[in-house]
């Protein structure tokens, strides 16, 4: 849903047009810059700079007369539609709101609004002035010389698994809840190649219910073990607070205030930070929290991780702490990520799964159930819009002085093997290529590379990502 929305979202930013509105564009979504050219033969094309897949081009059609004033967006690109109004304002900046969705499915907004309620309504405000807007994003940042550390470590995540369906309290067909782990399937995921591990954990699911809300022992020597195996055959480990009720899940999924689901995360973590305060701090990571949520929203994740941060730094002064970008974890929300100045050895994590109807093909609960037997050739078509997203990144990383983790990347098994071989090994070749440490998923589920039942990996896709020959092993 969250990419449907997204689509949405940057679609909005091309309505408008005919000679009042003709020419080029600009503004931001999600702090990044979008710009928009309504050109004399009744076309539109959108460009964004963070998020490929809105990047697109259509027709449209302006009624000036109209109050408010009406476009109408058709043959686009992308294959939506979209009915908006708009407005000019006196200091030359332009006001709309547009709605979208199939042909002939989509209802016009009634006026102006900067918070429309509607999923798929957007509001966006466009200036000419590019210098106006490039100003707004543009970070006056002093990179100090001890941001180097956080960029090594990353080198040593280097290509990792998630290793899921394991201590992530998650039900996976197939697989009981919190399965059994042997000592071997650690030392083969080291053997292929792989240089780390994203241990998926849902602490939540085995801690108290009240206040202080302690871990269980017992779970906690389960998390041990599977960091010590991992520690002991090279694995670096990155623990993760895997689905979390409130935050990272939904909101119908718990029984305590959105609130104290916070203070609550706060205490799991001081509890995990005294833990393993004294595990290698160059091989052992704590990844803050999977895929915020939308209802958590930017403002109130930076506030949070924020809190994290300090907690855990009374305990793990020199750990690497891995935080996760706002609204579900998406590379194109980097801007909303406001990172704490005084603070360098952060990692920052994005996921990465587009196109999503073929690298979720088949799934219902990610509404791509209809979407079977796609098949991704990487043609330079393909390979370009990611390229484009990742590159963006990049940009980001190098502006703002910090190291960058893809922490979930894959496809679903039920893609055919050829398609699957040539999607993963490009993304980890992309990210290794811009100094992106990177996670695939996973290890079980739908997503997996190896049958749980034999233990045999898929070869052809270890081979497509270049593990062995790469870390000389």
């Amino acid at each position: 849903m969250f990419l449907m929305i997204a689509i949405c979202l940057l679609v909005g930013t091309s309505c408008t047009s005919q000679p009042i509105i003709q020419g080029e564009w600009y503004g931001l979504r999600d702090k990044s810059l979008v710009t928009v050219t309504f050109d004399k033969d009744q076309t539109v094309n959108v460009k964004s700079e963070a998020f490929s897949s809105l990047s697109f081009s259509g027709k449209y059609k302006l009624d000036p007369n109209a109050n408010p004033m009406s476009i109408e967006l058709t043959e686009c690109s992308n294959g939506m539609a979209g009915a908006g109004v708009l407005q000019l304002n006196d200091d030359g900046t332009m006001e709309m709101n547009c709605s979208f969705g199939a042909p002939g499915m989509v209802q016009r907004p009634s006026g102006i609004n900067p918070q429309p309620e509607n999923m798929a309504e957007v509001y966006f405000k466009l200036t000419k002035d590019k210098s106006c807007v490039l100003a707004e994003i543009t970070p006056n940042i002093q990179i100090p010389a001890e941001a180097k550390l956080a960029f090594e470590r990353n080198q040593r995540l280097g290509a990792g698994i998630n290793l899921n369906a394991v201590v992530d309290g998650n039900l996976h067909p197939g697989f009981e809840r919190d399965a059994p782990l042997d000592d071997k399937e650690i030392q083969s995921i080291a053997k292929v190649g792989f240089k780390s591990i994203r241990l998926d954990v849902c602490w939540v699911k085995h801690c108290q219910t009240v206040k202080p809300w302690t871990i269980d022992e017992a779970f906690f020597r389960k998390v041990d073990h599977i960091v010590d195996e991992c520690l002991k055959n090279g694995l670096a480990v990155s623990i993760d607070q895997h689905y979390y009720p409130y935050i990272n899940m939904g909101e119908d999924t718990d029984t305590i205030s959105k609130e104290a689901n916070f203070e609550r995360l706060t205490t799991l973590w001081s509890q995990i930070a005294d833990h393993y305060k004294d595990y290698p701090d160059d091989m052992l990571f704590f990844d803050l929290l999977n895929e915020p949520n939308l209802q958590m929203g930017a403002d109130k994740w930076n506030e949070v991780y924020r809190g994290l941060i300090k907690t855990i730094r009374k305990t793990n002064p020199h750990r690497t702490l891995i935080v996760a970008t706002p609204n579900l974890g998406q590379s194109w929300t980097l801007g909303l990520l406001d990172l704490p100045e005084d603070d360098w050895n952060l990692i920052v994590e994005f996921h990465y799964y587009l196109p999503h109807l073929f690298t979720h093909q088949g799934l219902a609960y990610a509404q791509a159930e209809g979407s079977t037997y796609l098949e991704w050739k990487g043609t330079e078509a393909e390979k370009t819009m990611i390229e484009s997203d990742l590159d963006f990144c990049k940009r980001w990383s190098d502006r703002h002085g910090r190291p960058m983790n893809m922490g979930e990347y894959g496809c679903m098994n039920t893609a055919d093997l050829d398609s699957r071989c040539r999607y993963i090994g490009f993304m980890r070749e992309a990210s290794e290529k811009r100094g992106f440490s990177s996670h695939l998923w996973g290890y079980r589920e739908p997503f997996m590379i190896r049958d749980a039942k034999t233990g045999e990996w898929e070869m052809p896709i270890i081979e497509a990502m270049k593990l062995c020959n790469r870390f000389g092993r």
